[in-house]
């Protein structure tokens, strides 16, 4: 179980064209990019924050100076974006129609991509140093990345539950399901499709809206109205069910996570609301010790990222774009 303390600092108030704030229950200063349009999902690389938009494709900022993002370009696609990825030289755009790729490297270009299976929305995406991952209401397409940079289909493996989110961590690829919770797979370089069901099933009644990984082993679930919930990984081939349980009251429908083993904090929207929390796992136990933030933003905050640069970055719905240090 989970234990919260909440914890206060000095109230400081600090004024920027940006919005700059930090307040009693938000020791992390944040500030906001206003976006023309709905932000739906947010990634990072380097300098560069891509945010997936309503009706107005993607937009590409330049997050040198996290506080203060500044526009470099638009693309439209003419498709509602619902999801965006980096790639080791791409970035995917994910629509209620197929994908979009953007080649990074020397003059650039653009491919199309369509779900290997009968839905042809693209729900999450992911790429690894070999495959990229595609998740639609009905399974997840899977291709190869290594031979060019249009990626090529390898197969397709169904799923009952709609796909919400993936996420990889050493060998393993995690799907969280909106009807059903995670499902674990173990991806292996000499299987034709890469992908192998694990025995082990996370969160099987509980609504999964999507699914964080860090890079110390936290599995962070997010559970839509039933909150969040834990797990602990210490190693690529178990998680540890009863090491790192954890739930709350609040709703949950994106998080982030730094990269700690023993501590990690976890970002969790509650829509309107991101709480940070401080985790501090006891090896040999299933207790954690939390501490808490709350940044109250306007707008639905459906997805959050990590920058790499210290800071969070945040996909608020008709806010646009809040970012939080870490």
């Amino acid at each position: 179980m989970f234990t919260r303390t909440r914890t206060a600092a000095l109230v400081v108030t600090l004024l920027a064209a940006t919005s700059i704030t930090c307040d009693l229950f938000n020791r992390h200063p944040t500030s906001r990019y206003a976006t023309a349009d709905i932000a739906w999902d947010v990634a990072a690389r380097n300098d560069t924050l891509v945010v997936a938009q309503n009706d107005s494709g993607i937009l590409f900022l330049d997050i040198s100076n996290p506080k203060s993002p500044q526009h470099l370009q638009r693309l439209i696609l003419f498709k509602k974006c619902v999801c965006v990825a980096f790639g080791a030289r791409t970035v995917y755009a994910g629509l209620n129609k197929g994908l979009y790729g953007f080649n990074l490297e020397g003059s650039g270009g653009v491919f199309s991509l369509s779900p290997l299976g009968e839905s042809a929305g693209v729900t999450a995406l992911l790429e690894d140093s070999t495959r990229l991952y595609m998740a639609s209401a009905d399974g997840i397409s899977v291709f190869d990345v290594t031979h060019s940079w249009v990626p090529d289909a390898i197969g397709f493996v169904p799923l009952a539950g709609r796909p919400t989110g993936l996420a990889r961590h050493d060998s393993r690829l995690f799907v969280s399901l909106r009807d059903w919770g995670v499902r674990v797979f173990n991806v292996c370089p000499e299987e034709s499709l890469g992908l192998v069901l694990d025995t082990t099933q996370l969160g099987k009644h509980n609504r999964a809206e999507g699914v964080t990984v860090s890079a110390g082993g936290y599995c962070i679930i997010s559970q839509g109205d039933s909150g969040v919930v834990v797990y602990y990984s210490p190693t690529p081939d178990t998680v540890d069910l009863c090491g790192g349980g954890g739930g709350g009251s609040l709703s949950t429908y994106a998080t982030a996570a730094t990269d700690g083993v023993q501590e990690v904090s976890i970002y969790v929207a509650d829509s309107s609301t991101v709480t940070i929390d401080k985790v501090i796992n006891k090896p040999g136990t299933s207790s954690f010790s939390v501490e808490m933030d709350f940044a109250d933003f306007t707008g639905f905050t459906r997805r959050i990222c990590r920058g790499g640069n210290g800071y969070v970055y945040t996909a608020s719905g008709e806010a646009g774009v809040y970012i939080i240090r870490e």
